[in-house]
């Protein structure tokens, strides 16, 4: 279970803190993107990564086999994580170390709200790692506060609709990298 206390006093150097915003805070706005494939999602996914400053909290959202643990990965490999990134949805929850600290959470198998906190979302969400949720709409509104929202929807065999939900500083970062 993640918890304050796990967390290292670690984080990136100036270098790899360079293209990182200092802070989520502008109002937030919706860009849609498309994938036409596993390897756009993943791309999408790592460009998102590579953007976010420490303390993001991801939400990913949209239905089974629309590619969210295919996103986080990608998320995953734009922070520096090396290791295979795995859908956690039997253990609830991976912890992964790249230039920032990563826990990725999966909520479709809990049934409460109060399993929520037993597997250490909260602690997780602590200002120094990037906290990655499949299945962040489970939770009721305003239980978590969502720096960058992802929607994802299936057009097509290989075809996602990917909505990010985010600042406007970060989302015009994210096309200008497009």
């Amino acid at each position: 279970m993640p918890s304050s206390s796990r967390h290292p006093e670690i984080g990136p150097d100036e270098d790899e803190q360079a293209g990182r915003f200092e802070r989520l805070e502008d109002s937030k706005a919706r860009v849609a993107l498309s994938s036409e494939s596993p390897a756009r999602t993943l791309s999408i996914g790592a460009l998102l990564g590579s953007l976010v400053p420490p303390g993001t909290v991801f939400s990913l959202e949209g239905g089974l086999g629309v590619g969210k643990t295919l996103l986080a990965k990608g998320i995953c490999a734009g922070l520096g994580v090396s290791d295979e990134v795995l859908s956690p949805s039997f253990i609830l929850v991976e912890e992964y170390r790249g230039v920032l600290p990563v826990f990725h959470f999966d909520l479709y198998r809990l049934e409460k709200v109060h399993d929520v906190a037993g597997i250490g979302l909260f602690d997780a969400v602590d200002g120094r790692a990037v906290v990655i949720v499949e299945w962040g709409d489970r939770l009721r509104e305003g239980m978590l506060d969502v720096d960058v929202r992802v929607v994802m929807r299936i057009t097509g065999p290989e075809h996602r609709e990917i909505a990010v939900e985010a600042c406007r500083t970060l989302l015009a970062a994210l096309e200008r990298g497009m």
